[in-house]
């Protein structure tokens, strides 16, 4: 298989694993729904990581979170499905050492303060 057939068959798989939308719905309900997307296919694409792996931890935590008696909202189904996307993407990424799991701890608490002070500012204007 050439490399432009496994770029294809790449973008194939990752398009198959997006949630069915009806139409002139945006294909991403938030920007960082597109960025995890992005970020795991332009990794695929570039050979950086394998789409098996990566497939096989989002089938997981697909099957880990889906509740086959909840009844939810098209957007509810959507943070549930990126929320997964973004569990599989940070097992890949640490798993592959592309990050590690410091820097992941370190940008979640950047994120907390970011989100805690910009809380407060709004609060005191």
């Amino acid at each position: 298989m050439n490399p432009f057939e496994q770029h294809r068959e790449a973008l194939d798989l990752a398009r198959a694993t997006l949630p069915e939308r009806s139409e002139g719905e945006p294909l991403f309900r938030t920007p960082w729904h597109a960025r995890i997307f992005a970020l795991i296919v332009a990794l695929v694409k570039s050979e950086q990581i394998p789409w098996k792996s990566f497939q096989e931890k989002l089938v997981s935590a697909l099957n880990q979170h889906q509740s086959a008696d909840a009844q939810l909202t098209a957007e509810e189904v959507d943070l549930q499905y990126f929320e997964c996307w973004l569990l599989a993407a940070e097992e890949t990424l640490l798993e592959t050492g592309f990050v590690e799991i410091s820097d992941v701890a370190r940008q979640i608490e950047a994120i907390r303060a970011s989100v805690a002070q910009t809380r407060a500012d709004q609060l005191s204007s």
